[in-house]
């Protein structure tokens, strides 16, 4: 789910904003890092940033369940 982030100042620091894959809600970062994990304020979905230029969120279990699929479809 792509959405280009703004930078916005908030008591004088610059922070980051993306939306949540899911409600859309935004979500304002310091410092974010790909890889890090993070719940959504607005509806509690659990997501995770895959990129940082843009930032980009996305459903945190979207890559180890494509994973976990892929070794079930291997093993069968």
């Amino acid at each position: 789910h792509l959405h280009e982030d703004t930078m916005s100042k908030q008591r004088g620091r610059t922070m980051a904003r993306a939306y949540c894959p899911d409600c859309d809600g935004s979500i304002d970062l310091r410092s974010p890092r790909v890889g890090q994990l993070l719940f959504c304020p607005h509806c509690d979905t659990e997501v995770e940033v895959v990129d940082t230029n843009p930032l980009e969120l996305d459903w945190a279990y979207a890559s180890s369940y494509e994973a976990d699929w892929a070794d079930e479809y291997q093993e069968a």
